[in-house]
């Protein structure tokens, strides 16, 4: 019985012992899953604050045009390692593309314009209809919301996303960063279009000489500059991923530029192929 009741004991020390090493190996797993989330998040914040430091200076040293050869656009880049882990930023002038709230005005050309991105698209013109009715009870939007409440599909929206934006007040379409496809629609000639953009990757920018040249003297709703931008900040540290959505607005006045960060949305992931 002595004996039965020493190894009793000696089962009973062993199980509380593996407990607190298990417990001990729980503790210390969280602690490195917090310290890699605010190492990833530090350094989401510095990807976010270069690019704010970017396009602060290109507004002061370049005002007159905003295009894919500047620093702030060369700040995209693939994965690059950083001790532990690796980091990506993708960064993208959203006034590439048409701002629905354009349609609040009631003016035609943003309408024909819109309808014809919908239509090349092949979108049921009731859903269009839809979303212009929307902008013009209920704009300036802020966000898809509203648009999605008045029962557009989801998928809808998805197909149009490279097509348009929701941008506060009334924007122009930067011709320096502009797709392609985009431009072919407000041109409604692919040939114009075309040498528009040999134009602009053989000088890296437009001009309104530049269109003239093309047969494109004035393109309504357009210009050369932009002022709102989306910053996206992938970092994996360990096995924690974090992704760091940003919107962007710079401001400029008299011989002042400010850049502030209009939005930001954090996503999470649990390991290091998730983008967040």
């Amino acid at each position: 019985m002595i004996l039965l009741n020493v190894l009793l004991v000696l089962a009973v020390a062993s199980v509380a012992v593996l407990i607190m090493i298990a417990s001990q190996d729980l503790e210390v797993q969280r602690s490195t899953r917090l310290r890699d989330a605010a190492q990833a998040a530090a350094y989401a914040r510095a990807g976010e604050l270069s690019a704010v430091t970017a396009l602060r200076r290109d507004g002061l040293t370049a005002a007159a045009t905003d295009n894919l050869t500047e620093p702030w656009a060369g700040l995209g880049q693939q994965a690059i390692a950083i001790p532990g882990g690796r980091f990506s930023l993708a960064i993208e002038d959203e006034q590439a593309r048409f701002n629905l709230n354009a349609m609040q005005s009631g003016e035609a050309a943003p309408i024909d314009l819109f309808q014809s991105i919908g239509t090349a698209l092949e979108i049921d013109p009731a859903t269009l209809i839809r979303i212009a009715t929307v902008v013009r009870v209920a704009g300036p939007l802020t966000d898809d919301s509203l648009i999605l409440a008045a029962g557009v599909p989801r998928s809808d929206l998805d197909r149009l996303a490279p097509y348009v934006a929701i941008l506060p007040g009334e924007t122009a379409v930067n011709l320096n960063t502009v797709s392609l496809p985009l431009l072919t629609l407000m041109t409604r000639d692919a040939g114009v279009a075309g040498r528009l953009i040999e134009a602009r990757t053989d000088k890296g920018y437009l001009t309104p000489a530049d269109l003239a040249a093309t047969g494109a003297a004035t393109l309504a709703g357009t210009g050369y500059t932009s002022d709102h931008f989306r910053v996206v900040t992938t970092v994996t540290v360990g096995d924690v991923t974090q992704a760091l959505d940003s919107r962007i607005t710079r401001v400029r006045g008299l011989g002042t530029v400010d850049v502030i960060v209009t939005g930001r949305r954090r996503t999470a992931g649990q390991d290091g192929n998730s983008a967040g």
